[in-house]
């Protein structure tokens, strides 16, 4: 298996962004670690950490990234502190969705993307800084069923961080078929 930062490998693995081979050796090296075989002490310490964090994040919308606003109105049901950025006509300027600054006191953000993405098997997005250099690829995100709009929900923190890189854009593409289609193409800005 390819050497990689634990927490990418651990991002690959549940993306599913791993071949199968990698995937079944980072499992292999997981098993032997639960079991004290190879596992150091650092390894299992983020193991832990790793584990720890699920927990607290599971109660908070897990890892996924798109969900239903059913969802949504769960995390403000729980009180939560969620802040919903809408990347709308009412705050583009010249193409770039202008967002406004995430409050101190936000907890959750959530941005909503207008576009119905239901008829594709999977969606994913691909966020670059405007020079092009990829950020993230968010694989296999939900949207909500009734009608088909992405909330995508992301801790404060991180949103925060997103929101320092300024400009960006974002590439949705849906499978259909095996196929990959390019739904949409976006810029946003997010005050800070």
């Amino acid at each position: 298996m390819n050497r990689q930062a634990p927490f990418e490998a651990i991002d690959d693995y549940q993306t599913g962004a791993m071949s199968d081979a990698d995937a079944s050796a980072f499992e292999e090296e997981l098993f032997a670690a639960a079991e004290g075989g190879s596992g150091s002490a650092d390894e299992l310490a983020l193991l832990d950490r790793v584990t720890r964090v699920g927990a607290f994040l599971l109660g908070r919308g897990g890892f996924d990234v798109g969900s239903p606003r059913a969802r949504v109105d769960q995390l403000i049901a729980q009180g939560l502190r969620v802040q919903i950025l809408a990347a709308s006509a009412e705050n583009a300027i010249d193409g770039v969705f202008h967002l406004p600054k995430i409050t101190d006191d936000a907890q959750i953000v959530v941005t909503h993307v207008a576009l119905d993405v239901r008829g594709y098997d999977s969606v994913d997005v691909i966020v670059e800084k405007a020079d092009g250099t990829v950020l993230k690829r968010f694989r296999e995100i939900g949207w909500d069923p009734d009608d088909g709009t992405v909330y995508a929900v992301c801790e404060a923190p991180l949103a925060r961080i997103s929101a320092a890189a300024g400009h960006v854009r974002s590439t949705i593409i849906g499978t259909r078929a095996g196929h990959e289609h390019v739904i949409a193409r976006f810029e946003t800005m997010t005050a800070t």
